[in-house]
Formats: structure tokens, sequence, C-alpha cells
């Protein structure tokens, strides 16, 4: 089946984009790793310390995943990567109530932007992206009218319970009871 030059370059970007904040999120967690107060504010999460484990490096680990696994041509890398593309999508949502009722400027680590309107509109603006992602992955995962075989769903649940599996991050303080 010939593929167009739109579906090759829909692709392309969907991938580049998925791996940019795939890694984006995994490097978070190694400066997560190496400094035990951390504090991250990434769209509706603020978390501080090892807790912000839970969302850069599992859904990072993720994304990379689906990313690796559609380069693969395994159909389960569009659905790990339409699910890591809707979470990220959940997590900026999330964000707007409280962008939008912000009555002074929005300020990161970084800079602030004093214009409102700006404001509002970048979470806005970063889940655009994610959410056609999404839509893109789920519509590679269904484009040959099959679902996942039992081999490629065994590769999907895989992947999620590896991530999901408890690890020690490192030697935490033995507390005594006495």
């Amino acid at each position: 089946m010939t593929r167009s030059v739109g579906y090759y370059l829909s692709r392309s970007l969907a991938l580049l984009w998925s791996a940019f904040t795939s890694l984006y999120l995994l490097v978070l967690s190694a400066l997560i790793l190496r400094d035990a107060g951390f504090s991250l504010k990434l769209g509706s999460i603020n978390t501080t310390g090892h807790a912000g484990l839970w969302v850069t490096l599992l859904p990072g680990m993720l994304g990379l995943a689906g990313v690796l696994m559609v380069l693969a041509r395994a159909r389960a890398g569009a659905w790990l990567l339409g699910i890591y593309s809707l979470f990220r999508t959940g997590v900026l949502l999330a964000a707007m109530p409280a962008v939008w009722r912000a009555r002074s400027s929005f300020c990161t680590r970084y800079f602030c932007i004093t214009t409102p309107w700006l404001a509002r509109l970048l979470p806005l603006a970063l889940a655009t992206p994610f959410l056609l992602i999404a839509l893109w992955a789920f519509r590679e995962s269904v484009r040959s009218g099959r679902n996942p075989t039992p081999a490629e769903r065994s590769r999907i649940w895989a992947v999620v319970a590896l991530a999901f599996m408890p690890a020690p991050l490192g030697r935490f303080p033995q507390r005594s009871l006495s």
C-alpha cells in the first residue's frame, strides 16, 4: 500500500514531538534523583522530592517505549503513544482553571508572562499537539482494521507493568521505632 507524503510528515512530526517531550521528562527524572528536594511544578502537578518520579519517569518511559515501538512497526507502540499523549493532554488541560483565574502574572522559575491572554493560551497551545498525536496514534493503531495481536497486547502490558513496578530509587533513611 502506498502512503502519501502527508502520512510520513505527520508520522515524523508526531514521533519527534513525542521523543523530545519523553526525553524532557526523563531529564527531569534525573534532576529529581540528583536533588531530593527538587520542586516539580508540571502543569497541575506540584510535587517535591522523589514523589515527582511518578509523573516524570513513568510517563517518560512509556512515551519513549511507544516511540521506539512505532519505529519498530509494532502496532502496540501506537497505543502506548496514544496513552502517553492523553496523559500529557490531561495534565496540561487540568492547569487551565488555575491559569484562567490568575489575576496577576503567570510565572515559572525563569520567566513571567504578564499578558493575561498569552498566559491562558500557553497550556492550551501545549496540550494541542499532544491531543493531535493521541488521535493520530489511535487512528494509526486501527488503520489496518484489526486489533492488536495477543503478542502485541502482551508487549503493551509488559511495558506498562515495568513502568509501574516499584523499584528502589536509592538509599532512604531508616526510621527507628524507639
